[in-house]
Formats: structure tokens, C-alpha cells, sequence
């Protein structure tokens, strides 16, 4: 019992600073997300890896059918790129949800790969959520050196964090998706929203026939314009939750003119208006 009570002490001082960090006003490469209002964010596109951490209030995901929410004490692992439902719900108490976020880099995920050596997973895996108590030591100097601005050090842990959920059965994490033509393409407009993309620049940089790109996307189920709007509006999404910036600089980083267009293109993807959005949540 008295073990229990000490391990129990100890992951709520671990969410104390992991919440500590996410206030802090200090460069960090991972994101502080923060609402005070319940909305969800469907067909979600995770790019690489991501690892969230819930630390007020609660963050649900939905990949197949059904909803699995995790609570503040557990991490969010999606091991590799991937779509998902995102619902976020401020906490009763508080009022607020806040969270962190963190891509991981292709760097981390081939040195885990090099230290174990093991075959390549045989699939991408599932999205999962995990107890922080099980990871609870490289977390927390995961923590200390991104507190002390020791980013090595912070890799190194977050290494130590991908080992010890492969050895939990998490291997996805290590089989990492090859990404797709749309996704590509999402990634070079999310580089630079506000740029005016044409086609005949896109078709260049990519070495592509206009009617091998339009061919390929078709494949895959999508167009140019419909993969430069989901880039633009999910830069948008990410600066309404991580920034104080007002919803008219926001349309303009991400390269719409007209704040009614952006609002349009916003609440079509996410069905809700920026507008919205910014009068119910802010950030830290």
C-alpha cells in the first residue's frame, strides 16, 4: 500500500511539471494546446509519430470505430503518420483543457531502431494510450532537461521513452509510414501557408505531367486544391491553439486575404467557426 501511495505522489508531481512546461513561456519543440470549451477535430492528419499529454481535462480519439479518451496520468501514443477524430474536453474543476504535444523526430525513432536491432514490425500498429507511471523515469528527465534547456539530454530521454513502449508491445512506432503524394504535398504548403501556391510550381518541384499529379491524387482520393485548403486550415487550427494571434493575422499567415473565405474553408474542415473557436479558447 504505502508503495502504491508513494508511486501515486510521484505521478501527480510528474503532471505538476509536465504542466509546469507547458506554461512555460520558454521555446520548447513541442506544443502547449489549451480550451475551454469541448469541440472535436475530425480526420485529424498526424504526419509523423506524436505523443500527447492531457494534463487538465480529457483528450478522446476515435481510429476505427470506436472512442478511447484519455485522462490526465496517461499518455496518447500514435505511433506513426495517421488520420484520427480528436475530441477535446475541458476539465469540470478548471474549467480548461491544456496539453502537450510532441512530433518526434526521425532521428530519435532511427537511433531506437539501431539500439534494439530488431526486425521492422510487421504492421503500423494502433494508436494507444498509456500510463505515465510506467514511464515515469524518462519522463521526468525528459522533463528536467527540457526544463533546463539541455535539448541533447532531452532527446536522449525521449529515446529511453520509445525503447521502453516497444518493449510494452507499442512496435508500430518503429515501422514508420512511408508517406503518400498527398502528404507530400501537405507537408511543402504547411511549410509556407501564406505562399500562393500554383500548380504548375507544384507539378515542377515534384517532377510531375499535370496529369500524373491530377492522376495520382486522384488515386488517392483527393486534389491539389483540397490538399492546399487541409494544409492551410490545419496551420490555422495549430496557431488558434497555440497562440494569442487574432483570427484576422491567423487567416492571413495562412494565406487567405478574405477572413470570410478562411472562416468558410476553417468550419468546413472542423466544423466550427474561428471565431468561435478564439472567443472559447486561447492560449497559456
Amino acid at each position: 500500500m504505502l508503495v502504491s501511495k508513494t508511486h501515486e505522489v510521484e505521478v501527480q508531481h510528474l503532471l505538476q511539471q509536465l504542466l509546469s512546461l507547458a506554461r512555460s513561456r520558454s521555446p520548447l519543440p513541442c506544443v502547449c494546446l489549451r480550451a475551454v470549451k469541448t469541440y472535436q477535430v475530425k480526420c485529424f492528419e498526424a504526419d509523423v509519430a506524436t505523443f500527447a499529454f492531457p494534463l487538465q481535462g480529457t483528450c478522446s480519439f476515435r481510429e476505427n470505430d470506436d472512442w478511447i479518451t484519455v485522462n490526465p496520468g496517461e499518455m496518447l501514443v500514435v505511433p506513426n503518420a495517421r488520420s484520427l477524430d480528436i475530441e477535446y474536453a475541458p476539465c469540470k474543476a478548471s474549467g480548461e483543457f491544456v496539453a502537450l504535444s510532441l512530433s518526434l523526430a526521425a532521428e530519435q525513432l532511427e537511433a531506437a531502431r539501431l539500439l534494439l536491432a530488431a526486425p521492422a514490425p510487421q504492421d503500423y500498429g494502433h494508436t494507444i494510450a498509456v500510463s505515465i507511471a510506467d514511464l515515469h523515469t524518462p519522463l521526468s528527465r525528459w522533463v528536467k532537461a527540457m526544463t533546463d534547456g539541455r535539448r541533447p539530454l532531452s532527446l536522449h530521454a525521449m529515446v529511453e521513452v520509445v525503447l521502453m513502449l516497444y518493449a510494452m508491445g507499442c512496435h508500430g512506432l518503429l515501422r514508420p509510414r512511408e508517406p503518400g503524394l498527398a502528404m507530400k504535398i501537405r507537408r511543402m504548403v504547411a511549410k509556407d501557408p501564406a505562399h500562393l501556391w500554383q500548380a504548375t510550381e507544384i507539378e515542377q518541384l515534384l517532377g510531375f505531367s499535370g496529369a500524373t499529379l491530377r492522376r495520382r491524387l486522384a488515386a488517392e482520393s483527393t486534389s491539389l486544391r483540397i490538399i492546399i485548403i487541409e494544409a492551410r486550415v490545419a496551420e490555422a487550427l495549430r496557431l488558434l491553439m497555440t497562440s494569442d494571434l487574432p483570427v484576422k493575422t491567423v487567416a492571413s499567415r495562412v494565406g487567405y486575404h478574405s477572413v470570410a473565405s478562411f472562416s468558410r474553408q476553417f468550419s468546413n474542415r472542423y466544423g466550427i467557426e474561428p471565431s468561435s473557436f478564439r472567443q472559447n479558447g486561447s492560449v497559456l
